[in-house]
């Protein structure tokens, strides 16, 4: 049972990695892209979905069940996401105060 515990630990670890890549992402269409910043939904998404995929395939090749794995992973990817989320909104207020001087300026 331990086990289990600890194969969750681990996919949520790794899940946690996932939603710092998908931040980082976001992050820099953001700044660099606004204008495409949809773009980036799509590979966001897919990101994820395919970290919950592979937990699910890998599983048998680990010695821990699926169940914990795919718990531990789902709970990596959504629970950071809320603290990722909200450093977004905060960049993004600032780049659209920023681009709103410059409009009122120039």
């Amino acid at each position: 049972m331990e086990n289990g515990f600890i194969g969750a630990a681990i996919a949520f670890i790794l899940g946690i990695g996932i939603s710092f890549l998908n931040f980082r992402l976001s992050d820099f269409f953001i700044k660099k892209m606004p204008d495409k910043y949809s773009v980036v939904f799509m590979l966001r998404q897919t990101l994820g979905v395919l970290y919950i995929v592979a937990a699910y395939f890998l599983a048998p090749f680990t010695p821990w069940d699926r169940t914990y794995l795919l718990i531990g992973a789902a709970l990596g990817i959504t629970i950071p996401m809320f603290i990722f989320t909200m450093k977004l909104l905060q960049t993004n207020e600032k780049t659209n105060t920023v681009r709103k001087e410059d409009d009122d300026n120039g």
